[in-house]
């Protein structure tokens, strides 16, 4: 049997992902799929357009086999800990026999050069990413520099007598996001010794930050914003996604999102402020260590007029140093009390302690009998059972699973809060959910 994984946003589904969902199987000839889907928040901080279970049997019924849940703190983090906690909850089940990723450039050669730095990541290397953070840059610009200055000093000899690696390669690479993440996944898995190995398929169409609908396959994020540039239309007139749509997203995708439009999306950004507004209230010293917001950004915040947008108040909070996406993931996590030391007890006990089901395909028994035969984790198909699936694996840290859990639980009661008091529904939460099966 052999099984292929992807790691993904689905935000949402479309013609891309069923590009590259497709590529990897007729390059592997693999019998099954397997994606780990990020919840209902995303990287960049900001909530999904559909919550999770939608998201994740859009993905099912357009060909992926299993879908399984990217645990909040490593969906809502940094390129690394997005990455690193992927890789290690696939590890961890012991059947995945691929991992397959689409980024701009399929250079294999220059990313294991590249990826050999962030995984050994040698003293010239971490001298200079210092230098960088030290002057200024923000950590993805420092980390750029420090690498490309890093290959082109050379100074243990290792490049000079290649050729064929060129410094604008290199920083192309880096600077483009797909191949930020596909450098992350490869090193993710050389500081694992994972077994699994990768497959790089050229991203074909729309760029990901393209903002406009751009043929057959367009960025997750034009959808977004035609979703969202429609949003003042009656919820009867569903013409307009329908012409939008058709050509970028499988049909039983738009399917579903002409279904849910005004019921379960669009939610505006401005339903966060109320959640940041109650946690600036309350002193400032208890948020002294949420994760990704820094004693500066805190004190920021705290003297920042907050009767203000969503996208006014991260405009007040930017600086040369902190990206708008590290803002909104600061937020994030100050709305949910994700700390420092939460994530340090992840990483030092883990990273990976479970696996959540979101949805799967009737037919994929024997994948599903098989990671639960193999899995150094439990697979979690029924969330009132967590406690005693994780007492069944006595080298998995208790206090550290159930703190994950319990971000990922308050992660999806803030997400219904959202979309109640964005749109008066009422979506199921993680204990009355019934899994989507395809």
């Amino acid at each position: 049997m052999k099984t292929i994984a992807i790691i993904a946003e689905y935000n949402p589904f479309h013609n891309g992902h069923l590009f590259l969902l497709n590529e990897a199987k007729k390059i592997t000839e693999a019998d099954y799929s397997i994606a780990i889907m990020s919840g209902n928040f995303m990287q960049r901080g900001l909530p999904a357009i559909c919550d999770k279970y939608s998201r994740a049997y859009m993905a099912v019924s357009s060909g992926v086999d299993l879908c399984l849940e990217l645990p909040f703190v490593y969906a809502t983090g940094s390129a690394y800990d997005f990455a690193n906690g992927a890789v290690n909850i696939l590890n961890s089940l012991n059947t995945v026999d691929y991992l397959c990723f689409g980024a701009e450039s399929d250079n294999l050669k220059l990313f294991n050069i590249i990826t050999d730095v962030i995984a050994d990541e040698p003293s010239d290397y971490l001298s200079a990413l210092k230098s960088g953070l030290k002057a200024g840059l923000s950590y993805p610009a420092a980390r750029q520099k420090a690498i490309t200055d890093y290959i082109k000093n050379d100074s243990a000899g290792q490049y000079k007598a290649d050729n064929s690696i060129k410094e604008k390669d290199v920083a192309d690479i880096l600077s483009k996001p797909n191949n930020i993440l596909a450098t992350e996944y490869l090193a993710a898995l050389k500081r694992t010794n994972s077994p699994i190995t990768p497959i790089i398929i050229k991203r074909e169409g729309s760029m990901y930050n393209d903002s406009e609908i751009n043929g057959s396959v367009s960025s997750a994020l034009s959808i977004r914003n035609k979703l969202s540039d429609i949003s003042h239309l009656d919820n009867k007139d569903i013409k307009s996604i329908d012409e939008l749509l058709c050509h970028s997203v499988p049909t039983n995708v738009l399917s579903s999102l002409i279904s849910f439009y005004n019921i379960e999306y669009p939610l505006n950004k401005n339903a966060l402020l109320p959640f940041i507004q109650d946690k600036c209230i309350s002193s400032k010293e208890k948020h002294s260590n949420i994760c990704d917001l820094t004693p500066a950004l805190l004190n920021k915040l705290y003297k920042s007029n907050l009767l203000m947008n969503y996208d006014e108040l991260v405009d007040s909070l930017k600086s040369k140093d902190i990206t708008e996406t590290r803002i909104n993931r600061a937020l994030l996590h100050l709305i949910l009390e994700y700390t420092q030391e939460d994530r340090e007890m992840f990483n030092d006990n883990g990273p990976a302690f479970y696996a959540g089901i979101l949805s799967f395909k009737e037919s994929c028994t024997e994948l599903i009998k098989n990671i639960k035969a193999k899995s150094s984790i439990p697979l979690i198909t029924k969330k009132s059972d967590f406690e005693k699936n994780i007492k069944d694996y006595s080298k998995i840290n208790e206090a550290a699973s159930k703190r994950m859990w319990q971000l990922d639980i308050t992660a999806t009661k803030l997400y219904q809060s959202l979309v109640y008091n964005s749109l008066g529904t009422v979506i199921p939460n993680d204990f009355t959910v019934n899994i989507p099966i395809a």
